[in-house]
């Protein structure tokens, strides 16, 4: 019954409705392809090119490409490897958050407070580690639990008396923005570790001196976050929860619980995003985070997660941050002004929330 929830909340991709796959394969057929078509079976290839045209990440993935190809063909500075890179760096702490963000907002929740708990955990880390003298590897410990115990927070208030995370989350924003400018004074917090400390080197440092360490972080957190999403049972009631919450309750899933996990695990990503910041400024700001949580949520909703959960991947999600890194990166390499930014990606995220909503639509 759950596999059936999940898969019945998975919406087709944009412009590859049913209709449209089998026009696509008629040209395939047309084409002089209808051999290995019936070969294949009903089962196989047709199959496979069927669901492959469905899939959102696909349409995302073609976005992506296309992207990539055209700031190439702008700026021939843009595909270099040193570049690539750089972007990849960029983009690292905004995806590791954005991953908890995807399981939110597949289970139906959204989290307003990302950016301002990232900014408040860094303060505490920061502080932990100047003021308290605290071995940087316990501070890390101490604030990925501070950031779950947020998470707990939100979720419990949210899940138990019914308040929209919207609200509850709006508001923890402004609590933990003003605990970050009380806890420093509304200045930034230094800390003062060796050049060859291994937090710095782990943190922010550079395997075989080119590829920088958060990249890998980006690729083990969104690697264990699309395990757990696609091969275990507790990502199977995410999707449940977030397709048809009656029926999952109905199944015998604790719908809450698992909507109050998702906030945990949201809120422990954002105390490791920090630290990968602060070992790479080697300093905390109160103000870090400050409208964050909208590139946050705009990576998620352009990977084709919907705002009504039930559906999407990490996958997408990480697509999704690359656009946006790659837009960011493209902006600069031409030498186009910084007040532009903000209107490309606002432009983006109304359009892929636009397509969803079509989407949405046709399915009805």
């Amino acid at each position: 019954m759950e596999q059936d929830l999940r898969q019945n909340s998975q919406p087709e991709a944009p412009g590859c409705g049913t209709n449209n796959v089998d026009a696509i394969l008629d040209e395939l057929e047309s084409a002089g392809a209808p051999e290995l078509l019936t070969r294949a079976g009903p089962r196989g290839l047709r199959g496979s090119l069927q669901a492959l045209l469905r899939m959102r990440e696909f349409s995302v993935l073609s976005a992506t490409i296309l992207l990539f190809i055209a700031l190439s063909l702008a700026t021939p500075l843009f595909p270099q490897l040193d570049n690539i890179l750089l972007v990849a760096r960029q983009i690292s702490i905004l995806a590791i958050i954005a991953t908890g963000v995807t399981f939110l907002f597949i289970s139906g929740e959204i989290d307003l407070s990302i950016g301002s708990i990232y900014g408040f955990l860094g303060i505490v880390l920061a502080s932990l580690i100047a003021k308290f003298g605290f071995n940087p590897w316990l501070a890390l410990l101490i604030v990925v639990i501070m950031g779950a115990a947020i998470g707990f927070v939100n979720g419990t208030v949210t899940t138990r008396f019914g308040i929209p995370s919207f609200i509850v989350t709006l508001g923890m924003l402004s609590i933990l923005r003003g605990g970050a400018l009380l806890a420093s004074g509304g200045w930034p917090v230094m800390i003062k570790l060796a050049r060859d400390d291994p937090f710095l080197n782990i943190t922010s440092g550079h395997v075989s001196g080119l590829v920088p360490t958060q990249v890998f972080w980006m690729i083990g957190v969104m690697a264990l976050g699309g395990f757990v999403l696609s091969k275990t049972r507790f990502g199977s009631h995410v999707y449940a929860t977030g397709g048809n919450q009656e029926a999952a309750i109905l199944a015998g899933i604790n719908t809450k619980w698992i909507k109050t996990i998702n906030f945990m695990i949201t809120g422990a990503l954002c105390g490791i995003a920090a630290a990968l910041l602060l070992g790479q400024h080697r300093n905390a700001f109160p103000l870090t985070g400050t409208g964050y949580e909208l590139d946050i949520i705009a990576a998620v909703v352009i990977g084709g997660t919907p705002l009504f959960g039930g559906a999407g991947s990490i996958l997408g999600t990480f697509l999704g941050a690359a656009v946006l890194g790659m837009i960011t990166n493209g902006l600069v390499l031409l030498g186009a002004s910084a007040y532009f930014e903000p209107v490309a990606k606002g432009s983006i995220i109304v359009a892929a929330i636009l397509v969803d909503t079509l989407i949405r639509k046709r399915r009805v």
